[in-house]
């Protein structure tokens, strides 16, 4: 996967345009950031061209150019899938967002359920927040990204989790699986063990992440300050990421 960062980076060279280069190297900030286990400050900007964008990028561009610039877009497109693929990473924490956590929730101390590499569990201690990382593991077993953690994950379950890390103040998930039910698990392990705790799930509605009846039938919390997080956490690709925090109802 190094020659996805060569290709973009090569594309960015031969085009020579600034809107294109402006682009490439938010991504290469993005990527350094990860590879060395770092949190960026701020969200990354959105990456890609709409149509119109495009268009105007050809007015500024040698005829034979803008088959690369279609190419490189494409490859702008899938950063998500890159950094997935190579660092295990779905979801790109912020500090600024990560500070707005604990500012406006007034935490000390969290717990990350299904944390996967816990690159959110990295965040909220790098910001004050005592937070324990915690994942079954289990699609680390076929993964070599799992190999490969921000910071030290226990092998918990996220009911387990939640049981065991009772005292907890902040509940945090990052992109559950569309294919299971284990956020609906969470959030009643949650209502039994720690319902006095504030419970964040971050992910796409009604898209790829979290299962179809989590989205139908669990009840969210909406208020000025989860307006003011989501504020600083502006998905960078077309893929809708926010930050939903579950109702307190048992």
């Amino acid at each position: 996967m190094t020659e996805f960062l060569n290709k973009i980076n090569q594309l960015d060279s031969e085009i020579d345009n600034q809107s294109v280069h402006e682009q490439v190297q938010i991504v290469n900030q993005m990527i350094s950031f990860t590879k060395q286990k770092k949190i960026m400050p701020l969200a990354p900007k959105k990456l890609g061209f709409l149509p119109d964008e495009i268009e105007a990028i050809y007015f500024q561009v040698a005829a034979n150019k803008k088959k690369k610039v279609r190419i490189i877009n494409q490859l702008l497109n899938s950063v998500r899938q890159f950094l997935s693929i190579k660092y295990g990473i779905w979801s790109l924490p912020n500090l600024a967002t990560a500070k707005l956590i604990k500012d406006y929730f007034q935490i000390d101390q969290a717990l990350e359920i299904m944390a996967g590499n816990a690159c959110w569990a990295k965040a909220l201690t790098e910001v004050g927040i005592e937070t324990i990382a915690t994942d079954s593991l289990e699609w680390a077993k076929t993964s070599l990204t799992g190999n490969n953690p921000y910071m030290a994950v226990k092998n918990y379950d996220a009911p387990k989790a939640i049981k065991k890390f009772a005292t907890a103040q902040l509940i945090i998930c990052s992109w559950a699986p569309n294919f299971t039910k284990s956020d609906l698990l969470a959030i009643k392990a949650w209502q039994k063990y720690n319902p006095q705790s504030h419970l964040l799930f971050i992910g796409e509605k009604n898209g790829a992440t979290n299962s179809m009846a989590f989205w139908q039938e669990v009840k969210f919390n909406y208020s000025q300050k989860l307006d003011k997080i989501n504020q600083s956490f502006k998905s960078y690709d077309f893929i809708n990421e926010q930050i939903f925090e579950i109702k307190h109802e048992i």
